[in-house]
């Protein structure tokens, strides 16, 4: 062990907090988990912010030890008192959901404004986005991604640099805009080839003071929850189809929250109930859970259930599906066997909903065999169909692949609904 090191640990064991949580991240990187794990627990018991955040998390994600909520919100709360803004956006997270208790949508986003005030860009992107879903076009959602964008936020610069090309107007200078486009190639944002080049203008860069009390009236309530007309395309199965259901910027975001976590896809084994790989699903999938999510993906769960007809509690996790030249998903059913279905807590799948988030692909269209039917749709449009017939047993005529892409890369929002509370 080196000096520094062997300093390093000499000031954790001496109690200092900070030096605990770097021996946890300089653990972890070893690959010394256990070791890790006893520094974190360590310095989030000295009250130390941002280990406090981290041992949130893992209380949530369930991977290392039984998922635990209210230890969660617990240490979240702590780190809150100690100024995490992190912690204060995650538990507002958990407020909106209602993991511990009812779903309070208002305390949420008195949460993330605080942390948008103490210079959080995230907290500030999120306002920025959820603004916009309320008020498309508003200033002041531009002004609050322009602020995210110019600290550093890469989600909230694709989001200007994309209503650029959109609107044809300047928004930043030209060479704040050729850093974004830079730095968004660099982390291989999926819109990197898609942002445009230069335009023409110098606006001014955002200064003064938000108006907290107008941002905090306009997003009072989950914005975006309409009613989509639906239109019926087919009775067996049921299927029916919602255009522009999400907007354009909605895809945008979501496509670039999600790539970053995409893994290759696995099915689910139809004996053992376990995940596996298979040459049945050949694309790429990244599972949006509570810890990748905000409030914006939140309002898009909520829209989402209201127009599967469902209560929100009983979607799974958004899944996003990115399928390159030659990947299919081949025929398969949603649905669970009838014997795994009954044993599972949340029960059977009875609905599927997928939205196009791009369409600068050639193939790559769902396709229903059972109905003669290959749906590919414009940005934002979305299907639901169902997995079950009007009695609640399996309907085989769901049938349904995802056809071979042939050029471009395909994205599709993909979120399943059971018949009881989704328990993960």
């Amino acid at each position: 062990m080196g000096d520094d090191a062997q300093a390093l640990e000499t000031k954790a064991r001496a109690g200092d907090v900070a030096a605990q949580l770097q021996m946890a991240v300089t653990l972890d990187r070893a690959g010394r988990r256990a070791e890790a794990t006893s520094w974190l627990e360590k310095a989030g018991e000295g009250g130390h912010p941002a280990a406090l955040t981290l041992l949130a998390i893992t209380d949530l994600q369930g991977l290392e030890r039984p998922r635990n909520p209210k230890s969660a919100v617990d240490r979240l709360q702590r780190a809150v008192a100690a100024g995490s803004t992190q912690a204060r956006r995650l538990l507002g997270l958990l407020t909106a959901v209602g993991t511990l208790a009812t779903p309070n949508w208002g305390g949420a986003i008195a949460l993330v404004i605080e942390a948008a005030k103490a210079g959080d860009w995230e907290a500030q992107r999120e306002l920025g986005l959820l603004l916009e879903m309320a008020e498309p076009g508003s200033p002041l959602a531009q002004d609050l991604l322009l602020r995210a964008g110019l600290k550093g936020d890469g989600l909230a610069a694709v989001a200007i640099l994309r209503r650029q090309l959109r609107t044809g107007q300047p928004l930043a200078s030209e060479e704040i805009c050729a850093q974004w486009r830079a730095g968004v190639a660099r982390f291989n944002h999926p819109l990197a080839a898609h942002l445009g080049g230069a335009i023409v203008g110098e606006p001014p860069l955002p200064s003064g003071d938000i108006d907290w009390d107008a941002v905090a009236s306009r997003v009072a309530n989950p914005p975006g929850l309409v009613d989509a007309p639906a239109i019926t395309a087919c009775e067996r199965p049921v299927i029916r189809r919602f255009t522009k259901l999400l907007t354009a910027e909605e895809c945008d975001y979501v496509m670039g929250l999600s790539a970053r976590h995409l893994r290759p896809a696995e099915i689910v084994d139809q004996s053992s109930g376990q995940p596996l790989l298979s040459r049945v699903r050949t694309n790429q999938v990244a599972v949006l859970w509570p810890v990748q999510q905000d409030l914006v993906i939140h309002a898009i769960n909520l829209r989402l259930a209201r127009t599967a007809g469902l209560p929100p509690e009983n979607g799974e996790m958004i899944n996003v599906l990115m399928y390159r030249s030659g990947e299919e998903y081949r025929p398969h059913y949603d649905f669970f066997p009838a014997e795994a279905a009954k044993n599972d807590p949340s029960g059977q799948r009875i609905r599927t909903l997928l939205v196009a988030l791009s369409t600068d692909f050639v193939g790559g269209e769902t396709h229903f065999l059972t109905a003669g039917m290959k749906i590919k749709g414009n940005i934002g449009d979305a299907v639901v169909f169902h997995n079950c017939d009007a009695s609640g047993a399996p309907d085989k005529s769901s049938l349904h692949a995802g056809v071979p892409v042939v050029s471009g890369q395909k994205w599709l929002l993909s979120k399943w609904f059971r018949e009881k509370t989704f328990v993960y």
